[in-house]
């Protein structure tokens, strides 16, 4: 077995731990992957992932620094400031909470949820009408993404019914 092998093994366990609730031994896992996977083939999913063991098992500091990795990594993908401005807020880090939420709707500004968190957050430091305008671009947002959804379960099921119909008029074709 080569070490590539033997750490897409690692990595994978790693993962079903996850699923499964388990960080002490995803957390292990994912340690021992980082300590045999060189510095350059690191990406920053496995830095996020290993940021959520750790910070289930009480080590918040530690993940946020790889969130901050993470975010170095895919400095263009507003995730990485969302998922981090959240592990923030849960360690009470408000302000910094803040930016980084606000540093997610820059790079993403249809991110529903970076700006509902945003909002919670602005609200509880007493900014309620920026909160309020948050909330408000959320909602919108979130109205945007059903009606999207709703169309495309209305095309998916004309689609089928066009392919039905197809379907009957070969068949009618056929016996004929």
């Amino acid at each position: 077995m080569t070490l590539e092998t033997a750490n897409n093994a690692i990595r994978k366990r790693a993962s079903r731990f996850m699923e499964q609730r388990e960080w002490k031994a995803a957390l292990i896992d994912w340690n021992i992957w980082f300590s045999s996977t060189e510095k350059d083939h690191i990406d920053p999913n496995a830095y996020h992932d290993r940021a959520i063991c750790k910070f289930h098992t009480g080590s918040t500091s530690e993940a946020i620094e790889d969130l901050n990795e993470a975010a170095i990594l895919q400095p263009d993908y507003s995730y990485r400031f969302a998922s981090r401005g959240w592990m923030k807020q849960a360690a009470g880090d408000t302000d910094a909470a803040i930016e980084d939420y606000k540093h997610a709707i820059e790079l993403d500004p249809e991110d529903t949820i970076a700006h509902n968190n945003l909002g919670l957050l602005e609200e509880a430091k007493g900014y309620k009408a920026q909160a309020q305008e948050r909330f408000k671009v959320a909602d919108e947002l979130q109205e945007i993404l059903n009606q999207s959804e709703r169309t495309t379960e209305i095309d998916a099921a004309n689609e089928v019914e066009v392919a039905v119909d197809v379907q009957v008029q070969e068949v009618v074709e056929a016996e004929v």
